[in-house]
């Protein structure tokens, strides 16, 4: 049975995730800019024909902002957070290949990948250490 790998570092290749990390919060900060102000236009749309709600709002304005923009704080961490561990499941397994490329390198015919269960490139790890078995013992073509 393999052994179970266990990360404990989040960020394995730091510049690779941070361009994710920052390319999916651009995005998700674009997406709420576009929806505030879909729903600022709205409410000018709805105050325009019922000019009245205007001091409601207002009186309750203040906390409501507050609330909302620690909402939207929450919301932000969240996605920080999920995407910080949805790239390692990207970063750690290039990590890996990119050590045993080094070591395929220096000769060493016996290297092997061994990525966690739920890590991405599964597909590209069998391949690899299939090649590696091949290099390593080219009479036996598998």
């Amino acid at each position: 049975m393999a052994q179970q790998i266990q990360r404990k570092i989040i960020f394995i290749k730091k510049k690779f995730q941070f361009k994710l990390v920052a390319f999916v919060m651009l995005c998700v900060l674009f997406a709420t800019a576009l929806i505030t102000y879909e729903f600022l236009s709205l409410l000018q749309d709805i105050f325009a024909k019922h000019p009245a709600l205007l001091q409601s709002i207002f009186a309750e304005g203040p906390s409501l902002i507050i609330f909302f923009l620690m909402k939207i704080a929450i919301c932000f961490i969240i996605i920080l957070l999920f995407t910080a561990l949805l790239s390692n499941k990207i970063a750690g397994p290039i990590y890996r290949f990119e050590e045993a490329f080094k070591q395929v390198a220096k000769g060493n015919k016996k290297v092997r990948v061994a990525l966690r269960q739920d890590d991405t490139l599964k597909d590209l790890e069998k391949e690899f250490n299939n090649m590696m078995d091949i290099l390593e013992n080219p009479e036996e073509k598998k």
